[in-house]
């Protein structure tokens, strides 16, 4: 698979309040996928990030996190409903098949740390030696043992998060249990999963299995991965691998804005198969967006630019959690300025794979943007790659060399701050002389000829909605 391209495939307000009313497409996101399949899979495209298939807590309306049951993908009446917020297992299954025949693969996002909704509660003793009554008992009634016949209680759990004799909300660690040892606190949310017990943690690695042997999926989206033991994860991955013969993409959602601590997350981890989203390349977005961002430095930034991680970073700009209606509540900044800089950033280079956000696709109108950089990265993003040494604070450049397998490829990216309106220029060495070259985003409409060394003027216009630009050469010289 050459230069690889992920699309995100949901967002949190999907099929709710204005997105209803504005997108009532989305109500059934599978069938709505399904009939998409030809131009996503033309558009260049190839993975599809799924979300959460399986019946949460809050039935229809739960996004998928707040997991309930793992083995009900919209079969089962539970929770209120058959379907899922997005709809059907029968519809999933049909949707998986013919995406799979346009040569798409599928990535599941796994929700492993925790499980919300239980049918009923039961009185344990907390390590303080007081007496809780924890709700802990998932009898899954409406399942009736199809696929597994394990019901869960408080031993299968560290703690919760509820206390329901007192009615006071906390970290209620039970007695005899300690909590996981996990990169960041073990405990997030809900009834905390134990993956000390090998009963619990044999029934999920054994539902992974299922989900990529028997619905088809090609790898999976591990949410919170930090809040999980670290072993789980490490031993998911290998069990799962080894039950197959496909070769399956694992990518740890591991919040963390240092290259290096997620590279100690990784390290400590210790499977080879993990990667990880790339929330310290993310930061420098934001960065950017503001106009604050030293350019010069940019080669250097998030885990894609780091020696011997570069190819286990999965970049983006956007995804559910960095785009929702409450996202401010929590600190996080949003991408609303200079978003194609950023794309351009990830698809034009080398390393890492980058991901494209459903709402920046098709809600917020990028469409065309993003498929005409997707073209470029399919068709010209290739050989070596460096910095130029015209950085500076404000505008970026970066050169593709092209390779012989594929002729006419190379390029020229340029991504910029400035807001004065006019052309930025600057002299780079491409390596190949006397060759023209066009902007094929046609942001800037002139032509560039490179002279007898390889040196040609390339320009980026100076503005926030048009401020990235990527020179291929003319097809005919």
């Amino acid at each position: 698979m050459e230069n690889p391209v992920i699309l995100q495939t949901f967002y949190w307000e999907m099929n709710s309040n204005k997105y209803a009313e504005n997108f009532p497409e989305e109500k059934d996101l599978w069938n709505l996928i399904d009939k998409r399949a030809d131009s996503i899979a033309e558009a260049g495209f190839d993975y599809l990030w799924f979300p959460p298939a399986n019946k949460g807590a809050g039935g229809i309306e739960d996004v998928g996190y707040g997991t309930y049951d793992l083995w009900d993908l919209g079969e089962f009446k539970q929770k209120g409903s058959i379907r899922t917020k997005y709809g059907t297992k029968e519809q999933l299954e049909r949707a998986v098949e013919n995406l799979h025949s346009k040569g798409l693969k599928l990535i599941y996002d796994a929700v492993l740390n925790h499980r919300l909704g239980a049918d009923d509660k039961e009185t344990v003793t907390l390590k303080d030696g007081s007496q809780a009554d924890v709700w802990t008992k998932f009898d899954f009634p409406g399942r009736e043992n199809k696929y597994s016949n394990l019901k869960l209680n408080w031993t299968h759990f560290d703690g919760v998060d509820w206390n329901e004799r007192t009615r006071r909300a906390g970290e209620f660690l039970f007695q005899c249990k300690e909590w996981d040892d996990s990169y960041e606190d073990d405990y997030l949310m809900g009834a905390d999963i134990d993956y000390d017990n090998q009963e619990i943690k044999a029934e999920v690695i054994n539902w992974g299995k299922w989900i990529i042997n028997q619905m088809d999926f090609d790898g999976f989206r591990l949410d919170a991965s930090t809040h999980i033991d670290n072993e789980m994860i490490h031993d998911f991955i290998e069990e799962v691998t080894a039950d197959t013969e496909k070769d399956l993409i694992f990518i740890g959602e591991a919040w963390v804005n240092s290259p290096k601590s997620l590279m100690d997350y990784l390290n400590i981890v210790d499977n080879k198969k993990l990667c990880a989203f790339d929330f310290p390349l993310r930061q420098s977005f934001v960065e950017m967006m503001k106009g604050n961002l030293d350019m010069r430095w940019y080669g250097g930034r998030g885990l894609v630019n780091q020696k011997d991680y570069k190819n286990r970073a999965v970049t983006f700009v956007e995804n559910h959690d960095t785009d929702h209606e409450s996202t401010n509540k929590y600190g996080i900044e949003t991408i609303v300025y200079r978003k194609m800089q950023a794309y351009t950033y990830i698809l034009m280079r080398r390393d890492g794979i980058p991901t494209v956000f459903w709402k920046d696709y098709y809600n917020y109108g990028l469409k065309d943007k993003i498929d005409k950089l997707i073209s470029a990265r399919k068709k010209f993003a290739y050989g070596d790659a460096f910095e130029s040494e015209t950085n500076d604070q404000k505008t970026y450049s970066y050169i593709r060399t092209g390779d012989e397998k594929h002729p006419g490829s190379g390029l020229v990216m340029m991504i910029t701050q400035r807001e004065n309106k006019e052309l930025v220029e600057k002299t780079i060495n491409t390596g190949k002389a006397n060759t023209c070259y066009y902007d094929f985003t046609a942001n800037v409409k002139e032509k560039v000829k490179t002279d007898s060394e390889g040196n040609g003027n390339f320009k980026v216009r100076g503005t926030a909605g048009e401020g990235y630009s990527v020179w291929v050469q003319l097809e005919k010289q």
